[in-house]
């Protein structure tokens, strides 16, 4: 799909866009930011652990010719919704070999349907606490009775402390613990306006517009009245791309090469299609959400 075409406020098909897109193509000549990697799914059936591991790995070393650094590197992690809804999550932060594969060795799930998965380059401010698995994501909240978010982000919230103190006592933070860091203000603040708003897409609307700088986030949102997977891009970043096929199911990834070298026969098998393509530093806005409401086949 033309990502220019996307956004036209109507609802299309099996999913839920009440997004808008803007593309500059101009290109500027400031160096681009350190950012990370997203990737994850949504589907019917269980993929097995090694696929997603594979894509990790690759995902955390891809780097294009313009690029000043790799996708990933500093730290690595999961988060994976079982059957009964509840969610386990395992990260890792920095080490000497790749976090993805370390990140292998200590999961013990082997198969996944429902994944949020990041790959980790810290701005430089968090550089020196990138060593701690606090500090990687994805973040799991739950501050809010009956609500849980897995939230995956890539880029700079430059009022991340800002937002944080607007939260104030009640959202509890993982990094805290280490030092603040920015991604972890993304769904704390999603959870604040899921309780302000009537429904989800004006607390998507509000979150978009209270992150400043270059951003793209991946939500996972599990309430008593089912799930949704939000997705928000702002500015320039890594990129994103998001693939759906008739039977609701979704896969997203931050670069399309990783993802396309192993999930290739998922893509093909399930009949996916690309709906959203958005290129490494291409100045873009969206605001997309999936309603999932779907059992996971044995």
């Amino acid at each position: 799909m033309d990502i220019k075409n996307v956004g036209n406020g109507k609802p299309n098909e099996h999913f839920i866009s009440y997004a808008y897109t803007q593309i500059n193509d101009g290109n500027d000549s400031r160096e681009m930011m350190q950012m990370c990697g997203i990737f994850g799914f949504a589907l019917k059936t269980r993929v097995p652990m090694v696929k997603v591991y594979r894509v990790l790995e690759k995902l955390e070393v891809h780097q294009y010719p313009q690029e000043p650094r790799p996708v990933g590197g500093y730290g690595a992690g999961v988060a994976i919704l079982k059957d009964e809804g509840s969610v386990v999550f395992e990260k890792v932060g920095k080490v000497d070999a790749s976090p993805a594969r370390r990140l292998s060795e200590i999961v013990k799930i082997s198969e996944a349907s429902v994944l949020v998965g990041h790959v980790r380059m810290p701005s430089p401010q968090f550089m020196e606490t990138a060593r701690f698995k606090k500090t990687a994501q994805p973040y799991v909240t739950r501050c809010c009775e009956g609500l849980t978010i897995v939230s995956a982000h890539n880029g700079s919230v430059t009022n991340y402390k800002e937002i944080r103190k607007k939260l104030g006592e009640a959202h509890v933070f993982e990094s805290e613990k280490v030092e603040l860091i920015d991604s972890e203000t993304v769904p704390h603040c999603f959870e604040e306006l899921l309780k302000e708003k009537a429904e989800a897409e004006e607390a998507l609307n509000g979150l978009f517009s209270a992150l400043e700088g270059s951003n793209a986030v991946s939500m996972l949102q599990i309430g008593e009245k089912g799930m949704l997977l939000h997705f928000i891009h702002k500015g320039k970043t890594r990129g994103l791309a998001i693939w759906t096929n008739k039977q609701n199911e979704v896969i997203f990834c931050s670069r399309k090469e990783p993802l396309a070298e192993e999930f290739s026969d998922v893509l093909a098998q399930g009949n996916f299609r690309e709906k959203i393509s958005i290129p490494w530093h291409r100045d873009v806005s969206l605001k997309l959400s999936f309603p999932l409401a779907f059992r996971v086949k044995e």
